[in-house]
């Protein structure tokens, strides 16, 4: 697409966001674009462009099959995301009355709303968390709990679990124990610490290998047991955090992309149907073109699919080794929890591989789309050749 047609959509994008009662630092400081002045104005076009390759990356064309297109992108994302206020905001639109209206503002501009709220309530969760434990009492169960609340591994959705009960289970404990934190961990067993090693190395999750890491930098039986019981947990969700916030947020960069291609195609077409002559000729050549570019773009998405399922791939296939070893294990380790926890993460990474195949399906299927479409344009006879 040329720049100045480019610079008109994203002006119409801009001003029809700010209309629909969207503040504009919102819309430009979101959760893609706090970083970078380019990228906040891509999330800004992501945010306020017609959804029409939305979720499964299909271009549909029907107005039924766009609302479906719509509802479960929404319900994707009302069902994975890890932040409650994003999720909340999902579930709102697909129970409102307002139907698709409601289902298509979520898409355009709740949702990038939502998360900016949640990385506003995580910044002031945190600030909480770090006041508490600076005005702790050494050595009880408020301040150890508020320190690992403070780790580098923990969620976001675990500070707010701790902030909503933690602390108030932390500071009925102190009470009790008149604020001697009474957690003891036993001597860890070599193969134990072996283990923790075995991870910090080859783990194919670096938020793990980082917390194992650490564990076995320290050394001490302490923190071996806090890896057990707290850290590996945290850090595995934020590695499966990561995965899907990567590849939802590149993809939709990417979707925006070829969707302004698309609809830049159809308004070629458009004209060419309503003109004679040179200027049907030359919508017909500009139509071609933006054909041409999806399908040659459509071929090589921003996501890596197939190295996104390998990813995945290789995530499950570790969980379903740390189940085997949980079940064979003999020491003193919560190994049901960890079964437990395996068991979910390794289903949850297969579902992850599942989808990456089908994106990459359904990436090839608009490249197909697309060079059906130009071959199509390049056979027409409108009288004008």
């Amino acid at each position: 697409m040329r720049k100045p047609q480019l610079a008109a959509v994203a002006r119409r994008v801009v001003l029809r966001s700010c209309r629909a009662n969207v503040p504009c630092h919102i819309i430009l400081g979101g959760y893609m674009g706090r970083n970078a002045l380019m990228r906040a104005f891509v999330t800004t076009v992501a945010a306020a462009a017609a959804f029409a390759l939305a979720g499964t990356a299909s271009a549909a064309t029907d107005s039924d099959e766009q609302s479906k297109v719509y509802r479960d992108r929404v319900l994707r994302i009302g069902t994975i995301d890890s932040r409650p206020e994003v999720r909340s905001a999902a579930w709102a639109a697909l129970t409102s009355s307002r139907g698709t209206v409601a289902v298509k503002e979520f898409l355009t501009t709740g949702v990038y709303a939502a998360r900016q709220k949640a990385v506003d309530n995580a910044r002031r969760n945190k600030d909480y968390i770090i006041r508490v434990n600076r005005s702790a009492v050494p050595n009880s169960a408020v301040a150890n709990s508020s320190s690992r609340m403070l780790d580098a591994s923990t969620t976001d959705e675990q500070r707010v679990k701790y902030v909503q009960t933690g602390l108030a289970e932390a500071q009925e404990l102190d009470r009790v124990n008149n604020n001697r934190d009474q957690e003891k961990f036993a001597e860890q067993a070599q193969a134990d610490r072996d283990y923790v090693t075995q991870l910090a190395a080859h783990d194919p999750g670096p938020q793990v290998r980082d917390a194992a890491s650490r564990a076995v930098a320290a050394g001490t039986d302490y923190d071996i047991g806090l890896f057990f019981k707290y850290h590996w947990a945290s850090a595995a969700a934020l590695d499966q955090e990561a995965f899907r916030r990567f590849v939802a947020d590149q993809d939709a960069i990417w979707l925006v992309r070829i969707n302004v291609l698309i609809e830049a195609a159809q308004a070629a077409e458009k004209a060419e149907r309503e003109s004679s002559g040179e200027f049907a000729r030359k919508a017909r050549l500009e139509a071609i073109g933006h054909w041409r570019t999806i399908q040659t773009e459509s071929n090589g998405s921003s996501v890596n699919w197939e190295g996104e399922r390998d990813n995945a791939d290789a995530q499950a296939t570790s969980w379903a080794a740390i189940v085997a070893h949980a079940r064979a294990a003999a020491t003193g380790q919560d190994w049901a929890s960890v079964i437990t926890r395996g068991t979910d993460a390794g289903k949850a990474w297969s579902d992850h591989a599942d989808w990456a195949v089908a994106q990459a399906s359904a990436w090839k299927s608009i490249a197909e789309r697309a060079r059906e479409s130009a071959e199509a344009a390049e056979n027409r006879d409108l009288g004008d050749r």
